[in-house]
């Protein structure tokens, strides 16, 4: 026995139409870039500034402070 409300019809089938695998992507300017360049400075800098936090760290654990 299926505990199931009567209001509720069972899903067949997909419900959103299915679009064509071949559809033509709209083309970027400028080649294939998978970050813009702001997104590729800030990382670049959080990098930068997670490297140094990291070494200043690892000094001070082992104990070789500048």
């Amino acid at each position: 026995m299926v505990n199931r409300p009567d209001h509720i019809e069972p899903i067949v089938g997909p419900q959103e139409p299915i679009e064509p695998a071949n559809r033509a992507q709209p083309r970027r300017r400028g080649g294939y870039q998978r970050q813009s360049m702001g997104e590729a400075i800030a990382k670049s800098f959080l990098r930068s500034i997670a490297s140094s936090l990291g070494r200043i760290l690892a000094r001070a654990i082992t104990g070789r402070m500048r």
